[in-house]
């Protein structure tokens, strides 16, 4: 079928202009709050508006060791790609044996995501059924060289079903600020922890 120049180019208009209304939508819904919705900086707690929310206690005393924790004579040590990522990226960490005898360990869900808050570091996870829940732990041992690995994806939903059978969720909403991972797992010694920024 023939169709005219002046036909061909207002059907070209027409597409572009959807396409165009398609990236305007997607920049609105960008901005009508894709990033981290909870409290910025250092908020005096972490306040959840849901009555049911009881939040994971820290199976752990202070003082928190920064990267490295000897057990028994053998060094264990955190590590991490970077200490600054936005909401929705990936921190990747690694605990590795760096000794030369195995350890014992509580497995590889032994550990707790905490905000900085004026009331000390708390923990942003917890139960939303009204009833307080305990973390999975399994006596697992870890070799010399041995690792465990994460890639903690920094969204609520993604840190909710992190840990397999566990009911928990987020709350309030992740918000810019000082964060730490916290392995808790590592026998008969401190726990180990990394702090990082999470940014909008």
């Amino acid at each position: 079928m023939t169709r005219s120049r002046r036909e061909l180019l207002s059907r070209a208009g027409g597409a572009l202009a959807a396409v165009g209304t398609t990236a305007a939508a997607g920049c609105l819904d960008f901005a009508a709050g894709d990033g981290p919705q909870g409290p910025e900086g250092t908020p005096a707690t972490l306040s959840c508006t849901d009555e049911e929310f009881v939040r994971l206690e820290a199976p752990f005393s202070e003082p928190v060791e920064t990267r490295t924790v000897e057990a028994n004579g053998t060094r264990v040590e955190l590590s991490t790609e970077g200490t600054s990522e936005t909401y929705g990226s990936s921190l990747r960490l690694v605990l590795r044996n760096n000794g030369d005898a195995a350890v014992a360990t509580r497995g590889e869900h032994a550990y707790s995501i905490q905000r900085r808050t004026g009331a000390g570091w708390q923990e942003v996870r917890g139960s939303p059924t009204g009833e307080p829940v305990e973390l999975p732990r399994e006596d697992r041992s870890l070799a010399t060289n041995g690792t465990y690995s994460w890639s903690v994806t920094l969204e609520e939903d993604a840190l909710a079903s992190g840990v397999p059978g566990t009911e928990i969720a987020v709350c309030p909403p992740l918000g810019p600020g000082t964060h730490r991972f916290v392995y808790w797992g590592v026998v008969d010694a401190a726990p180990v922890g990394i702090e990082f920024e999470l940014v909008g």
